[in-house]
C-alpha cells in the first residue's frame, strides 16, 4: 500500500503529472489531498485577509473561524472533484470523499491553543474549527475504489473541522499498513544549501527540523515523517510537478526518511 498526498502547492499549480501517473497505483494507494493556496484565493476575493497561527516550535497553522471553515470546505471540495473527474477521463473509478463522509475520518475540536505572538509571548487562544484526528475508518480507504480523501473531518458532535493535509496522510498511511508515504508538493525535497538532501533517518529528519535552514510547512512535514519512519513507513518529499512524479519518488528522487539507514 502506498499514499499519497498531493500538496496544496501542486493542486493549485498543475495536477496533471501527478494524476496522469495515479492509474498504475489505483489499485494499492489512497490519495489525500490538500488545497490551502485555494482557500486563500477565495478568502481574499470575499475581502477576508488569511489568518495564520504560529505555535511553540515554528510551525504555523490555518486560524479556521466560522466563515473560514465554510471557504475551506468548499475549497477542498473543488480541488477533491477535480481529482476524481480527472481520474475518470483516465478510466479510474475513483470515489472522493471528505473526512466527514461515512465518519472515515474523526476528530476533536481544539478549543484552546497555544501560540506565540507577534512580540514573541506564549499565549492561549481559541481553536477555531480546527481538529485534532482521533480514528480514520481504515477499512473504509482500502482500494478498491481509489479513494480521494481531502482534509475535513467531523467530530463526535457532528461539527466539520479542518484538519492538517499531512498529518492525515501520516494517519491514513499508518492505519492502512502503508509502506510508503509520499509528500508530493512543489519543491524537489528537503533542501539543504541549495541541494536535495537523498535520505535521512528519523533521528537526523527530527534534527534537522530545528534547524533554520528549514522553516514553515517543511518542519512539520519533518517532524511527521519522523514518527512515521519510527514505525517503519517510509516517507519520501518529493516534486509532484515533475513527470511521472509518483514513479519518480518511488524511485529515489526526494528525499527519502527511512527508519534506518
Amino acid at each position: 500500500m502506498i499514499v499519497i498526498k498531493i500538496g496544496g502547492s501542486v493542486a493549485c499549480k498543475d495536477l496533471t503529472k501527478v494524476v496522469q501517473n495515479l492509474p498504475k497505483y489505483a489499485d494499492r494507494s489512497v490519495v489525500v489531498h490538500g488545497g490551502g493556496c485555494l482557500v486563500n484565493e477565495l478568502l481574499k476575493r470575499m475581502g477576508v485577509e488569511p489568518r495564520f497561527l504560529t505555535h511553540p516550535g515554528g510551525v504555523v497553522s490555518r486560524y479556521t473561524d466560522w466563515e473560514t471553515l465554510k471557504v475551506f470546505v468548499m475549497a477542498m471540495s473543488w480541488i477533491n472533484k477535480q481529482i476524481v473527474s480527472a481520474l475518470y477521463a483516465l478510466g479510474v473509478e475513483a470515489l472522493g470523499l471528505t473526512g466527514a463522509d461515512i465518519g472515515v475520518v474523526r476528530a476533536k475540536r481544539k478549543e484552546k491553543v497555544l501560540v506565540v505572538d507577534e512580540r514573541g509571548r506564549q499565549r492561549v487562544v481559541d481553536g477555531g474549527y480546527v481538529g485534532r484526528i482521533t480514528d480514520v475508518a481504515a477499512e473504509r480507504l482500502k482500494p478498491p475504489p481509489l479513494k480521494v480523501v481531502a482534509p475535513v473531518a467531523v467530530s463526535e458532535r457532528g461539527e466539520l473541522l479542518n484538519v492538517d493535509g499531512d498529518q492525515l496522510a501520516f494517519d491514513v498511511a499508518k492505519r492502512v499498513g502503508a509502506e510508503r508515504l509520499l509528500l508530493l508538493s512543489d519543491v524537489d525535497g528537503v533542501l539543504i544549501g541549495g541541494r536535495v538532501v537523498p535520505r535521512l533517518t528519523a533521528e537526523e529528519a527530527e534534527a534537522l527540523s530545528r534547524s533554520e535552514e528549514v522553516r514553515g510547512g517543511m518542519k512539520r512535514k519533518l517532524l511527521m515523517a519522523a514518527e512515521a519512519a519510527k514505525l517503519g513507513v517510509e516517507v519520501v518529499i518529493a516534486n509532484g510537478l515533475a513527470g511521472s512524479p509518483i514513479d519518480a519518488a518511488l524511485n529515489g528522487a526526494g528525499t527519502h526518511i527511512v527508519k534506518n539507514i
